[in-house]
């Protein structure tokens, strides 16, 4: 990140309350920076400051909001991120004309992406069903909260790329509300396939049902192991929610999970089953059709005697 050294050496992060200021933009720009992802509203990095903090830092593109609205939709996304334990904390921000940099804690087991994804069996391994069924409540808790906030409050962005793990793998939502920072008539939407609710094209279509879809994918990707695009290559096209359908109808059921949880089916089938079965509820086609967050999460702690 050092190369913005030059042109920003003047300026200063903005850090928000309850925030100990253990750095500066400048510390931040010397830092060693590892690219952690590209996703729909930027690059993230991992920051590495000589005093030995790490950080996340989410380097924005396309953000074209004038200085003032950034501040006032920050701050309500900073707000909302520390009422919750499932949210990302959000510590600093950085604006200018060219360049917006949010700061967030560094969460050390990265996210549930490269466990489920990564190169490896132990990293799966730890994804046991007890934790699978932990990280599914925890987001559905999270978006439960910012689905109570008013009808207009939504995440906007729910991939397994942005469900980051604590050590103790607690889940720490990323990417909240993010959406608000771009022109809703100008940001066409590329989410993953599997992850995006078939009404959503213009970020104006994001809300609270597109949110369910989305997190319907998700759960479908923590049950049968698979990220949405692999389905799309094997089947010509087709997402991991019509796959999970066709394998549904076509196949026995022991067939649609992840491979690794085959062992747990005797004692948790129930459990398994039902959360497919409220996977599939979340990703129907016709919003309306699906249910709410709260009663998604009231029944992932039920079903899962969380």
């Amino acid at each position: 990140m050092a190369q913005n050294q030059t042109t920003l050496v003047n300026q200063k992060l903005v850090f928000f309350e309850n925030t100990k200021r253990e750095y500066d933009l400048v510390d931040l720009l010397k830092s060693e920076a590892t690219v952690l992802g590209k996703g729909t509203f930027g690059n993230s990095y991992k920051a590495e400051l000589e005093n030995g903090k790490i950080v996340f830092v989410k380097r924005l593109k396309d953000c074209c909001l004038v200085e003032n609205e950034f501040i006032k939709k920050i701050q309500e996304l900073a707000k909302l991120s520390d009422h919750h334990q499932s949210l990302l904390p959000l510590r600093a921000y950085y604006y200018s004309k060219d360049e917006k940099l949010l700061v967030f804690d560094y969460m050390p087991m990265s996210n549930l992406a490269s466990l489920l994804h990564g190169v490896g069996v132990a990293k799966k391994s730890q994804l046991t069903w007890q934790v699978r069924t932990r990280i599914a409540y925890e987001v559905a808790s999270g978006l439960e909260f910012l689905h109570t906030q008013g009808s207009d409050v939504c995440h906007g962005n729910i991939t397994s790329s942005n469900v980051l793990l604590t050590n103790s793998f607690d889940v720490r939502l990323s990417d909240q509300g993010l959406f608000g920072l771009f022109m809703p008539n100008t940001m066409l939407l590329v989410l993953n396939v599997g992850y995006q609710a078939p009404e959503v094209g213009y970020a104006y279509n994001l809300c609270q049902k597109s949110d369910v879809y989305s997190f319907g994918g998700l759960l479908l990707e923590l049950l049968t192991g698979k990220a949405p695009l692999d389905t799309v290559g094997k089947n010509k096209g087709i997402d991991l929610p019509s796959w999970v359908r066709k394998m549904f109808q076509e196949n026995p059921i022991i067939d649609v999970f992840d491979k690794s949880m085959v062992k747990n089916y005797q004692e948790f089938g129930d459990q398994m089953v039902q959360l497919l079965q409220l996977a599939i509820c979340c990703t129907f086609k016709n919003p309306t059709k699906r249910p709410s967050m709260v009663a998604v999460a009231n029944q992932i702690k039920r079903t899962c005697r969380l």
